[in-house]
């Protein structure tokens, strides 16, 4: 006599067994990184600069708009931005490229990251840093995202990527200081100010440039 085969559950129950453990390494993770590291969460907000009086300060052949409570001169990496007043202190100058940026590109040449990121070697730069930073719940790319934070971001709940409206441009703010970077075909226009700045202001800065 031959006993017919009755389908069992047990597989079924090994596969739910499975994606709950993975759902909960997942889960665990993201809740441990939102803890030590919140500013991996953040992602790109897009604003409209705003307009404010400015004098226009030439660098090797951009504009910037700086604001006209501000005080400027031209210093040995580029102009020097002040207002004793407001204690705010900054630097503009021009890069041909961003520190260290052909070894993280580099680290960027994996199966795995380029999955999420897509073909890096069709982006510029800007697109590259955007399209990793509007990542947010992406484990894989969080490493890579840390990197591109600057130290002084880290653990602040008031931080903030900014991205000025219709500009190929990046800011990283928190209230006492801020990093902005406008790229363009040639250079990197770099705005580096400590002090306290409305975000706006810093939007509007950045959102200023006129590349050559």
């Amino acid at each position: 006599m031959v006993l017919a085969h009755r389908p069992t559950s047990q597989g079924i129950r090994f596969l739910v067994g499975i994606c709950i453990i993975a759902a909960s390494i997942y889960l665990f993770y993201l809740a441990l990184a939102r803890n030590n590291s919140p500013e991996l969460f953040l992602v790109p907000e897009v604003v409209t600069p705003p307009d404010y009086p400015c004098a226009q300060a030439l660098i090797e052949g951009h504009r910037v708009c700086i604001p006209s409570e501000f005080s400027s001169a031209q210093g040995s990496s580029g102009i020097e931005v002040f207002s004793a007043p407001a204690q705010i202190r900054g630097t503009i100058q021009v890069l041909s490229d961003l520190p260290q940026e052909a070894p993280w590109r580099k680290s960027l040449e994996r199966p795995l990251i380029q999955a999420f990121i897509g073909d890096i070697d069709s982006m510029d730069t800007f697109e590259l840093m955007k399209s990793i930073l509007k990542h947010r719940f992406n484990p894989t790319l969080m490493g890579i995202k840390a990197s591109l934070f600057p130290s002084w971001m880290k653990n602040n709940p008031q931080a903030e990527i900014i991205i000025p409206q219709s500009r190929q441009a990046i800011v990283f703010y928190t209230p006492t200081q801020f990093l902005g970077m406008v790229f363009s075909a040639e250079d990197v226009v770099i705005l580096s100010f400590m002090g306290h700045l409305d975000r706006d202001l810093a939007a509007g800065m950045a959102g200023s440039v006129e590349i050559r």
